[in-house]
């Protein structure tokens, strides 16, 4: 009989070998199974103490030596589902942790070019860039925003202040909770609002320095970070033509009511 069928159980080469000589020839000390299958007897020994435990070979015993006879192959298929389950369990686990690996992998490649953060950890650290540029910070919001806690948001604007960093936004009206300027002075914000029906995208904007986030709150805060000082002066200047038109065209006290 060939060996795949058993391999394709999850046995290596060797247990199969192993298995099928018991099957052959009946029970067998470790000396007799190594000379029969023509095999390095530590190899054997090695071998044989993992089928035992997984029950596909019994140990007997043949006088005052230890000696082995093959189980029934129905075992076999026990094992196999229980590898299937095991591998489920790893592959659940791995799903829910390859965000957070994916994330810390970007953050310490510092290679330029395009990386992709997720969750709140992933919103956290395209901030934590943000606070290291020390750069103007432009950013789009989105009413959409599920995933940023207020207690998140206000420990980056208290970081930001303190670092002196300005920053201006274009937000929904009847989104963001404050637009008096007195507070908006405070928070070195300048806020430019518009209606809410005229952006309703998912995804919040951030420029800072020569980077360019977007943050995708339908796909759980998915951000995707680009370095290039290019596309980032290219988004500034858009963000800047943006507000400077839409200053123009709106009632920006009217928009405050609301």
């Amino acid at each position: 009989m060939d060996t795949e069928v058993l391999t394709q159980a999850g046995l290596s080469e060797l247990q199969a070998k192993i298995y099928l000589y018991l099957i052959l020839h009946g029970q067998r000390t470790a000396s007799e199974i190594a000379t029969g299958i023509e095999e390095n007897r530590t190899t054997v020994y090695s071998a044989l103490e993992k089928l035992d435990k997984l029950g596909i070979i019994a140990q007997k015993n043949k006088g005052k030596i230890s000696a082995y006879a093959p189980s029934h192959p129905s075992i076999l298929e026990s094992i196999a589902e229980k590898r299937l389950r095991s591998v489920a369990r790893q592959a659940r686990n791995l799903e829910s942790n390859l965000p957070s690996l994916i994330n810390f992998y970007n953050e310490h490649q510092n290679k330029p070019g395009v990386k992709t953060f997720y969750g709140m950890e992933g919103r956290q650290m395209i901030w934590n860039k943000v606070l290291a540029t020390k750069k103007p910070y432009y950013f789009v919001r989105s009413r959409h925003d599920k995933i940023t806690s207020p207690e998140m948001l206000e420990n980056f604007r208290s970081e930001r202040v303190e670092l002196g960093i300005k920053a201006e936004d274009i937000a929904q009206a009847g989104y963001v909770r404050n637009s008096n300027q007195e507070v908006l002075k405070k928070y070195l914000l300048d806020r430019t609002l518009i209606p809410p029906e005229e952006y309703d995208s998912p995804v919040e904007i951030d420029i800072f320095g020569d980077n360019v986030a977007f943050i995708n709150f339908s796909k759980n805060g998915m951000s995707t970070l680009i370095e290039s000082p290019e596309i980032a002066d290219a988004m500034r200047q858009v963000f800047l033509f943006a507000k400077k038109y839409i200053r123009k065209s709106t009632d920006q006290d009217e928009l405050d009511k609301k």
